[in-house]
């Protein structure tokens, strides 16, 4: 599932089962393949008219013909969204390797200077099909040769002379060029194509082994919530006894340390527990963007007293109200917390909106992080905590939930020194409508 959802996600739409073997661009690298095919033979019939050859234009127009119908048939299937198919491609190739064929039969056969383009045909089959249907292909290659040498006869003028041999080495340099050229670009787009296949399936791998983690961590954390409710709720009555029985200053005051922490747990369990599908109002629900901001301060101020934090936000009027997902303030919060370890002397937290577009920022005044693991954090499990003391899953958590909101996020080493983690993030999916 999440290897499907990620690769779909990127705009390339897999073929279908049975045909895995087929890239989704090889449709459109063979209509122009196509179009290079049908423009080059009117080229070449129109080059051998002028010169006076001798050719039986209205079968060729025929075959030329049936080459634009296939190219709209292929360009059709194309515009309606229909996968590309193994017998597609088989069509298309079987198809180019019998016009060519008929083409140069009526032209000369191997006499025609052009037949070298049959080495195209090859690579063409080698690359684009199974491996046995390559070595097929190749033999029907071959007996089409064999046909277009049974064919064979020298290219005359349209007064019985026989067309000169410098004209046929012209000819035959010319395709040779075209051959070659053509074989070049083909292969560099397909090697393209596959890596770039290839590097999606490997981000939709490392994204399914994420999510696999995610979600045993969820299961283990549901559970969790709920053993740990009734501790909590303990240390609240006891916290609340102490304010009340003893009024010693200092005593008022780690009472209410102590009571701000407790609400934080309980709260983040709250949140666990709508997370995995019970029915509490804490799990989200509409609010304004600079309020959903502001309470987000809080609950770090309340966690973190000591860290100093340098909050601001600013946005287009009116302020959007969207739907405060319980998951987007958790990944909040783990950013500030991160930074608040990597620099317990200053966070800055700073945030802009327009109409559909949030753009938040968290950033630290630490060490930051080698420029060569940047690409590792929400990736992997990475961390530059000492042992024992995080594991990345926060910041995996954090882009994983970013992601799935349609957003991103980055990180940067500030000039300055220290982190910042750049989080951008559609409002559309968001936003609360009346």
């Amino acid at each position: 599932m999440g290897r499907t959802n990620a690769i779909e996600s990127s705009g390339v739409a897999l073929p279908a089962a049975g045909d895995t073997a087929v890239l989704p661009s090889t449709r459109r690298l063979l209509l122009r393949l196509r179009a290079v095919a049908v423009a080059g033979q009117v080229i070449a019939i129109a080059v051998a008219q002028g010169l006076g050859v001798r050719l039986p234009l209205v079968p060729m127009g025929m075959i030329v013909g049936g080459s634009l119908a296939i190219s709209a048939w292929s360009w059709l299937r194309s515009r309606r969204g229909a996968p590309v198919t193994l017998t597609e491609v088989v069509v298309l190739l079987a198809f180019d390797l019998a016009a060519f064929s008929l083409l140069l039969a009526l032209a000369g056969g191997i006499a025609n200077p052009f037949w070298s383009l049959y080495v195209l045909h090859v690579v063409l089959i080698a690359l684009l099909l199974p491996r046995r249907l390559a070595f097929a292909g190749a033999l029907v290659v071959v007996a089409s040769f064999a046909i277009a040498f049974a064919f064979s006869a020298p290219l005359r003028y349209a007064d019985g002379r026989p067309v000169p041999d410098a004209v046929l080495a012209v000819g035959l340099w010319v395709g040779f060029a075209l051959t070659a050229f053509v074989t070049a670009w083909f292969v560099v787009r397909i090697v393209a194509d596959l890596r770039a296949h290839e590097r999606l399936l490997r981000e939709a791998a490392r994204r399914a082994l994420n999510d696999e983690a995610i979600m045993r961590l969820g299961t283990l954390a549901a559970g969790a919530a709920h053993e740990l409710a009734t501790p909590l709720t303990t240390m609240a009555v006891v916290a609340g006894e102490m304010a009340r029985e003893v009024q010693a200053p200092a005593v008022q005051r780690d009472a209410a340390i102590l009571t701000g922490q407790i609400e934080a747990c309980r709260r983040a369990l709250s949140n666990l527990t709508a997370a995995a599908g019970h029915l509490r109002a804490e799990g989200g629900g509409p609010e304004r963007l600079d309020a959903l901001l502001a309470s987000l301060v809080t609950r770090f101020q309340a966690v973190r007293p000591n860290i100093p934090l340098d909050a601001r936000w600013d946005g287009t009027a009116p302020v959007p109200e969207i739907f405060a997902d319980a998951s987007l303030r958790q990944a909040i919060l783990i950013l500030l917390n991160n930074a608040a370890d990597a620099s317990p002397h200053h966070v800055d937290f700073t945030g802009h909106w327009d109409a559909d577009m949030l753009w938040l920022a968290v950033g630290d005044r630490g060490t930051g992080v080698p420029p060569s693991r940047l690409g590792e954090l929400g990736r992997a499990f990475f961390t530059t905590k000492p042992p024992g003391q995080g594991t990345g899953l926060g910041l995996v958590l954090t882009a994983s939930t970013v992601s799935r909101l349609g957003g991103s996020v980055r990180w940067t080493n500030r000039p300055e020194g220290g982190l910042a983690a750049e989080i951008t993030l559609p409002l559309a999916g968001l936003r609360v409508r009346t």
